[in-house]
């Protein structure tokens, strides 16, 4: 027992004189540096809401209750009126024909390729990246003829150069011409009733219109959104007709007074766009128990968009931006206002700043182009400290 205190006596005097000998080097190195500086930064808070709403467009669902139907419109595309989004066949026949076509499609594409000296490797390489493009972007009515491609070129090989290309793709465009004009007769289009912007995506929401958003209530938007819709189970897509689309959501009364009808608002789909976006404050209704219904809309990216119903979007109500300093940086003066120490050379230059807002252990200040500017030096430390003093580094 008594080695064991005295070796914790002897532990505990050696603990106390490592700590002291710490705070003696720190001391010292500070006396000796003490000279702390950084550089003023730029800095920009907003004041803004995150929200949940829908996307509203003048659509029309695209249906059939036929089978045997292949889309041939593409996720986005733009579609002329009267122009063919689909393609229904009759029989087995017609369905063994279009097989075929697209057989004979993909092989002249085969064939162009190593006629325009491309090798096997390159275009394995080029079906992995379409691929990867597909998915990525989500154009899943691209997927079905860029794995054929894949299969093609990777596991199965494609046909290498051999010299007679171009007569091969001559015969079989003769067969393709030959195949298109006979399925004529047991091939019906599905075409489009005006022209717009195609969608795979439906899901029950398309007959709710853009008219319906006028003067909208906070009760007439829970009519509208609360519950769940169906999709028609018949639907091959749908056609999105013009360029303006319409952002629909909820907020308390209290953000709502910050938006004005008519005005502009900048708002930001993390999702969608890497960029804010500024949107038409098309209404704002009056508060119903605390909360408004706001309609914003914009005629800009309905290509993006057109398949989206659900959304989150940041609302940006006011954008403040200054430089940023540290807390420890700012000091009073004999005039009671706040100031930093600017380094110019070897002297420390008094600078008044208003302090705008504050986040964690920094302040923003306004930059003027008398006082604190981006990229100055401020000095956080310094063994004496005042306006013209000799810094010592």
């Amino acid at each position: 027992m008594e080695r064991s205190d005295a070796l914790i006596k002897l532990v505990s005097v050696i603990v106390f004189v490592a700590i002291m000998a710490y705070l003696g080097l720190s001391f010292v190195s500070s006396y000796r540096d003490p000279l702390r500086t950084v550089t003023a930064a730029g800095m920009e808070t907003r004041d803004g809401l995150t929200t949940e709403g829908k996307i509203v467009r003048e659509e029309q669902v695209i249906s059939s209750a036929g089978s045997n139907i292949a889309v041939t419109a593409t996720e986005g595309a733009k579609i002329s009126a009267g122009e063919a989004l689909a393609v229904q066949y009759v029989g087995s026949t017609a369905m063994e024909r279009a097989q075929r076509i697209s057989d004979i499609q993909l092989e002249i594409r085969q064939l162009t390729a190593i006629k325009n000296g491309k090798t096997s490797e390159q275009l394995a390489d080029e079906a992995v990246l379409e691929l990867s493009k597909a998915v990525s972007s989500g154009k899943l009515s691209e997927l079905y003829s860029v794995e054929r491609d894949v299969d093609a070129y990777i596991f199965n090989g494609a046909a290498i150069a051999s010299g007679d290309e171009a007569e091969r793709i001559a015969a079989l465009e003769e067969q393709l011409k030959d195949l298109s004009q006979s399925s004529s007769a047991d091939t019906m289009a599905v075409t489009a009733p005006y022209a717009g912007t195609f969608s795979f995506t439906v899901d029950g929401y398309e007959d709710v219109s853009p008219e319906e958003l006028e003067n909208l209530t906070y009760s007439g938007y829970t009519e509208l959104f609360s519950h769940q819709r169906t999709a028609d189970p018949n639907a091959l897509g749908k056609l999105v007709r013009g360029i303006r689309w319409y952002y629909v959501t909820e907020m308390s009364e209290e953000n709502a007074l910050k938006l004005r009808a008519g005005g502009t608002a900048s708002l930001s789909f993390s999702r969608t766009y890497s960029a804010d976006l500024t949107m038409r404050v098309d209404s704002v209704s009056l508060p119903e128990d605390g909360r408004c219904a706001v309609v914003f809309s914009s005629d800009k990216y309905m290509q993006d968009v057109a398949a989206i119903r659900d959304v989150t979007a940041q609302i940006v109500f006011n954008t403040m931006s200054g430089v940023s300093v540290p807390r420890e940086s700012v000091h009073l003066n004999e005039d009671m206002e706040s100031v930093v120490y600017v380094l110019r050379g070897m002297t420390a230059h008094e600078v008044r700043v208003n302090i705008i807002a504050e986040s964690g252990d920094y302040y923003m200040v306004e930059e003027t182009r008398e006082g604190l500017r981006i990229n100055d030096i401020v000095i956080v430390r310094a063994r004496s400290l005042y306006d013209g003093a000799v810094v010592e580094k």
